[in-house]
């Protein structure tokens, strides 16, 4: 486990972490913190490099801190080889609604989009970042963080946006 973040007593304001298995430890290329919400790292897997950002985005209505979020994220992500494999993982605490976007954004999203779902879309348009889970149907229960009094709440669950300088793997 690889992990960024805040002291035991500040849990759930920030942190991130990537989970590599134990027989892939040897492959890790390097790991570095980019800050208490974003994480990287390099491994070689299969011949090919592939570049893991973990990330927690700032909650939604705290639009200042999730824009500097996303300059640091973009400013992190300028500096990954154009033809490196990304995987991009955590959770963007955003609601990405379900209009298409070709090649980034599937048609089975949700009805809502929040400020930190619009940011996302933004995001992923700008680095042709294809957020996986809005292409396969899912169920309501399987689409949302959390469940309360009988009313799925608050934010979707992004855990995987990709870009693959080899489009065969997904």
């Amino acid at each position: 486990m690889i992990y960024c973040g805040v002291p035991a007593n500040q849990w759930a304001s920030s942190g991130a972490e990537i989970a590599v298995r134990k027989d892939w430890k040897h492959k890790i290329q390097y790991y570095t913190w980019i800050s208490d919400r974003i994480i990287e790292t390099r491994i070689k897997v299969l011949n090919r490099n592939f570049t893991i950002v973990g990330v927690y985005v700032p909650a939604e209505r705290k639009e200042q801190d999730t824009e500097e979020f996303y300059r640091e994220l973009q400013h992190s992500m300028d500096k990954i080889p154009k033809n490196e494999n990304i995987i991009l993982a955590g959770d963007f605490n955003g609601r990405i609604g379900n209009q298409p976007i070709p090649e980034c954004i599937g048609p089975y999203g949700e009805q809502v989009t929040n400020h930190n779902g619009a940011a996302l879309r933004d995001f992923c348009a700008f680095n042709k970042l294809k957020i996986t889970n809005s292409f396969y149907r899912h169920k309501d229960i399987h689409k949302f963080t959390y469940f309360c009094c009988d009313v799925y709440k608050n934010v979707t669950l992004f855990v995987l946006l990709v870009h693959l300088s080899y489009s065969g793997l997904f």
